[in-house]
């Protein structure tokens, strides 16, 4: 095989691909770039305070995007949704732990968010955190053995050992979405939310 006929086969046609494969294909990069940042973070806490940090960064951004995305993701669509939400997880984990939450006084950027399509780019992000969450529990428990037992992870468990059945559920809504102007929007929301949650995790980096 000649060197050009080999690079032809190694390129990938998107209309070749699945939804959940071309979102996947689509966001790699910012996908990577989050989860080094995050993983960074998370290797480096070594006292209860910042693990609570940890958890309100979270939450400044999940309870910001969620709502916008439930205004779309409605249960005709989304059968269950209400299971999907997430800040108010964080919020109990946070008081657990003995922390509280105040005014948001940094700025907040989240993606656009004004249809079915992007609001389901965006919800692929939140729900694709949940299959890290169980390993992200331990490494925890690990670094901080003082949290008391069943305390402080129910975010990073929401699902536990469902975890993988919901994700399989959320992948039936995404092959569910099939005209290509909206998997195109879907995939650049999904994108952005990345970037936006990125950037607000480098507001938070110094306070680790």
């Amino acid at each position: 095989m000649t060197p050009s006929n080999y690079l032809a086969t190694q390129i990938v046609n998107v209309t070749d691909l699945s939804f959940p494969e071309y979102i996947k294909l689509h966001t790699k990069a910012e996908h990577a770039a989050l989860e080094k940042l995050l993983i960074g973070i998370i290797k480096n806490i070594r006292h209860q305070h910042q693990y609570i940090q940890l958890l309100k960064m979270f939450h400044g951004y999940y309870h910001a995007l969620e709502p916008v995305m439930e205004q779309y993701l409605k249960k005709e669509h989304i059968p269950d949704i209400e299971q999907r939400r997430k800040s108010a997880a964080l919020l109990q984990d946070i008081r657990d732990l003995g922390g509280e939450i105040r005014k948001q006084q940094l700025k907040l950027d989240i993606p656009v968010i004004d249809s079915y399509a992007r609001a389901l780019g965006a919800a692929y992000v939140l729900e694709g955190s949940t299959l890290g969450g169980m390993i992200i529990a331990k490494m925890i428990r690990t670094q901080l053995p003082e949290i008391p037992a069943g305390k402080g992870f129910s975010f990073f468990t929401c699902y536990g050992e469902n975890a993988s059945e919901m994700w399989n559920k959320f992948h039936t809504y995404l092959l569910a979405l099939t005209r290509k102007e909206d998997q195109e929007a879907s995939a650049d929301t999904a994108r952005q939310t990345f970037l936006t949650f990125k950037a607000w995790i480098n507001q938070y980096e110094p306070v680790f």
